[in-house]
């Protein structure tokens, strides 16, 4: 479309473009030149503004004068983008950029000049702090923090300052005071119409306690206020809040208040632990949305429900619910979430796997058209209008500004609209709520106030005290165990925790208590269940929004009851760890197999968004993050593994490729830490050893590892310990998240008394000539892990080397027998049980077999070499003709086996895996078939 076919169209849509334009015949030759030639950025602004000042902005205006060129500018910026809009030539992004970049020009004239002239007569704030000029922190709210306002908006302001005190002029105002007086006599220099229109209307009443509220809060208000009164509501509004760039006073320096305002809005709006209340609060908001809207709609015959695609059902305000709820819900957790942009957020949310693609794609494209929509509608008459006509003539109209054919238009209004509006009734649901749940949570939330909710309080505030309703609740489903279980129930009505519990969270355990009874009696073991589900409720008692998940939640609540009863470890695991509850609401997820490279990405998205106010890395936090994705993730296989969704062998797989994941990431993040040499990538390798390079991790494991490095700077050995030292903190330091990993670093070279870090050719020589046997041994479960993939094939080379070297098979028996008993000697077991892991016949004597296999036959049998797990050695043993295929067969089964019992034992909280003494004998009898064939006399070793 060319410019003349562009201009056409604007003005055959825009009754204000004609009557602007044949007023100001001046503006159409200027739109016609360069108005409407290049996109509108914010450096195209500044220029038109400099233009219409007749000077640039180094010196304030006068009020007067930049009231007037204010005006002039929004005229331009207006009729400019309604023809590049209208004519295919700007983007959504363009025109939502040059209408925020717009008002934060405006803002920072006005207030400038504004401050500048009220600070002649009454002085310049200082900071006492400092005794540099303060400035007034404007914070813009909604779409003007998001930087996507719409070309007739109102912007929401919150006006800030830092620390109280007194101008130091001949008529003192107190800081409080003046900034007050720049607000109110800020507002019609933007807001007010006079001949020249208007530049935006403006909105104070997001700020605290509305308008009602003083006009200029300092930051201490604030953060009393949000501590103490803070509301959900707020925390939607406050989520996109931007600190505008306006500053009056030279000498000025408001970063510091800038990092203090963001150190208060940041937790005020995203929560570390997932906030139930603010869930039922969020889900009241939702149905306030509609019932507004509802109320509206009928005051008006009906008609704005349809018609109106900003409110009405399928719009951009149910657009921008979804995309926020999972800000508000996960972003505590989620870092990355931490964005303001409505697109943004959509974006990062697709790529943290909270919304399907093709659903991001949908929502994208909808919101991308009604916002289009929403803009020709007001391009119409300049009016914050969000009504599509109603007469089929004006749609068709609407529909040729835009491009489109009437009945295309009508078809990709309905489609975006239908699908906005399933999408925002399912909302809850994508925001990581299961569909039952959120069925019942709705219900809770309906105006009526009867439903599930309220019935057991009814039931807790009859005659009978607490405690007899429990008392007979235990008789009537415990039968046997009641009178045993009533003095838990008395210890617990009587534990200090509960009993210094405020008014609201004492309600909410008195409702909850018979619920959790009556879940506890229906699982496998009841009186286990309750006693483990009294031991959590103590634990989170001081955790509102925890006892508001059990008891808005009864789906969740009887799973829990259910792992409760399953395993004395998972429910110690889920008591310390209270973390992990909000995984429990959605069931399918938790069952989902887990993704591990979406899981890595997420996680360096989250990591890259711990920021402290400065800009550089916030450490604890990153730190406290790393720990809580791995409880989650473990807590996930938990569940898939309490489920029978995982075998043993998969299960170790998992939580070792889960190690792997967090051992790459957090070289990552240490290694900016230690490394001063631009530019510079580290030449390192984690290499892994014991059950973590067999791959064969437990829940509770500790990681075995080793560090090497290869790389030729002066200060490698230096700074590759320092890298060592730096990752073994990271792992192991407890933090308030806990310790990520228990690391043992003593099978690196010469052990303790090695280099933390040491070169491949220092490895390689201590392999070649120093190690010992049983250090051998231990490489054949060796493999790299995480790191630089070149450094970690060279140590598989050097592995490969040392694995395939000729040795005397019968010194090598000798050898390995005295480890074997030296183990033995080291786990001795004085009970007639049997030890799985420790005694002949268990899992020690399968994998000492393998490794001898490995080391004395791997020179004639490379295919030994490869790092593949006991049960597939053995196999591959039996195919190379070493050992009998069946003695291999029975004793690879009996090692999964014990492998299998050893975990089972471990769920049910036995701190050593022992059996009956006439318990495993077949297994126990293979695995001597084995050791006998391969170790005993006439074996390999003794022929």
């Amino acid at each position: 479309m060319d410019a003349d076919a562009r201009f056409a169209a604007a003005l055959a849509w825009s009754g204000y473009l004609r009557r602007t334009l044949d007023a100001r015949p001046e503006l159409a030759e200027w739109l016609r030149r360069e108005g409407v030639a290049q996109p509108l950025t914010r450096a195209v602004l500044q220029g038109w503004r400099d233009d219409l000042a007749g000077q640039d902005d180094s010196t304030p205006l006068p009020v007067a004068d930049c009231r007037a060129v204010l005006r002039r500018l929004r005229e331009r910026v207006f009729c400019a983008l309604m023809v590049r809009d209208l004519g295919g030539q700007a983007t959504l992004e363009e025109v939502v950029g040059a209408m925020t970049a717009l008002a934060d020009l405006a803002v920072a004239n006005a207030y400038r000049s504004v401050a500048t002239e009220l600070a002649a007569t009454h002085g310049t704030p200082i900071d006492p702090l400092t005794g540099a000029p303060q400035e007034m922190l404007i914070i813009g709210m909604g779409k003007l923090g998001g930087e996507e306002l719409n070309v007739s908006s109102d912007i929401d302001l919150i006006m800030l300052y830092g620390e109280e005190g007194e101008t130091p002029g001949p008529r003192r105002l107190s800081n409080h005071e003046f900034y007050g007086r720049v607000t109110r006599r800020m507002m019609p220099v933007i807001s007010e119409r006079d001949a020249n229109g208007h530049v935006f209307r403006t909105d104070l009443r997001l700020r605290p306690d509305g308008d009602g509220g003083p006009l200029a809060w300092s930051l201490d208000a604030l953060e009393h206020y949000l501590v103490g009164q803070g509301r959900e509501w707020e925390r939607y509004a406050w989520l996109k809040a931007r600190c505008l760039p306006a500053q009056a006073f030279e000498g000025s320096d408001p970063d510091a208040q800038l990092r203090q305002m963001e150190s208060l809005r940041i937790p005020f709006v995203y929560r570390k632990y997932f906030d139930f209340d603010a869930l039922a609060a969020l889900r009241t908001l939702r149905e306030r949305i509609r019932l507004d809207w509802e109320r509206r709609a009928l005051a008006r015959n009906g008609m704005d429900s349809a018609l109106n695609i900003k409110l009405g059902e399928g719009g951009i305000r149910e657009i921008e619910f979804v995309v926020q709820l999972s800000q508000l819900i996960r972003g505590g957790r989620m870092p990355a979430l931490q964005v303001r942009g409505l697109l943004a957020a959509l974006h990062c949310e697709r790529d943290a796997g909270l919304i399907p693609p093709q659903d991001a794609a949908r929502l994208e494209d909808a919101y991308r058209f009604l916002r289009r929509v929403e803009h020709a509608l007001q391009y119409r008459e300049d009016e914050q209008t969000h009504l599509l006509p109603a007469e089929p003539a004006q749609r068709a109209a609407l529909a040729a500004a835009l491009g489109l054919e009437p009945d295309a238009f009508e078809r990709a209004l309905s489609a975006h609209r239908d699908f906005v509006e399933e999408t925002f009734r399912n909302a809850f649901r994508l925001a990581g709520v299961s569909a039952n749940e959120s069925a019942e949570a709705d219900a809770a939330v309906r105006p009526a106030g009867a439903g599930r909710a309220s019935q057991p309080t009814q039931a807790a505030d009859s005659d009978m005290d607490l405690e007899s309703l429990l008392t007979d609740e235990l008789n009537a489903s415990f039968q046997d165990d009641a009178s045993q279980l009533s003095g838990r129930v008395a210890s617990l009505l009587n534990s200090p925790r509960l009993r210094t519990l405020p008014d609201t969270s004492r309600r909410r355990v008195e409702t909850l208590l018979p619920m959790v009874l009556r879940a506890a009696a229906r699982t496998s073991a009841p009186a286990a269940a309750l006693v483990r589900l009294f031991d959590l409720i103590e634990a989170i008692a001081q955790r509102s929004a925890y006892l508001a998940l059990l008891a808005e939640y009864p789906d969740t609540l009887a799973r829990i009851a259910r792992m409760m009863a399953a395993s004395p470890w998972a429910a110690q695991y889920l008591t310390l760890h209270p973390l992990l509850l909000d995984s429990l609401i959605d069931w399918r997820a938790l069952l989902e197999p887990l993704d591990f490279g979406q899981m890595a990405r997420q996680l360096a998205a989250d990591l890259d968004a711990c920021l402290l106010p400065d800009g550089s890395p916030d450490i604890e936090r990153q730190m406290n993050l790393m720990r809580d994705v791995q409880r989650q993730a473990s807590f996930q296989l938990l569940a898939q593994d309490l489920e029978g969704e995982l075998t043993v062998e998969k299960l170790a797989d998992q939580l070792s490729a889960l190690a792997d994941m967090l051992l790459a990431e957090t070289l990552n993040r240490t290694w900016p830490l230690v490394n001063k040499q631009a530019g510079a990538a580290p030449r390192f390798a984690v290499i892994a050893y014991g059950k973590l390079g067999g791959k064969e991790l437990g829940y509770a494991s500790d990681l075995d590892i080793v560090f090497i490095y290869d790389d030729r700077r002066e200060d490698a050995a230096e700074i590759y310990a320092k890298l060592g030292r730096r990752m073994t903190s990271w792992l192991s330091t407890m933090t308030s998240s806990g310790r990520l990993y228990e690391v043992d670093l003593r099978l690196r070279p010469d052990g303790d008394a090695g280099l933390l870090a040491v070169s491949v050719e220092g490895y390689a020589e201590y392999q070649r000539k120093h190690a010992w046997p049983w250090e051998h041994q231990a490489l054949t479960r060796a493999r790299f892990a995480a790191g630089d993939q070149e450094v970690g094939a060279r140590f598989e080379a050097v592995r490969r080397e040392i694995l395939l070297q000729n040795r005397d098979a019968a010194a090598l028996r000798q050898q390995v027998l005295s480890m074997r008993e030296k183990i033995s000697a080291g786990h001795p077991n004085r009970t007639e049980q049997f030890d799985v892991k420790h005694d002949r016949g268990g899992m020690v004597d399968v994998e000492f077999v393998t490794q001898y296999l490995v080391l004395s036959q791997a020179a004639a049998h490379p295919v030994l070499v490869e790092n593949l797990g006991n049960i597939a050695l053995l196999g591959i043993a039996a195919r190379e003709g070493l050992i009998d295929g069946d003695v291999a067969m029975q004793a690879a089964d009996a090692y999964r086996t014990l492998r299998r019992v050893q975990h089972q034992m471990r769920l049910q909280g036995q701190e050593k895996a022992r059996a009956a003494p006439g318990a495993l004998t077949a297994e126990r009898d293979a695995v001597r078939r084995l050791w006998d064939a391969v170790l005993g006399t006439g074996s390999i070793a003794a022929s």
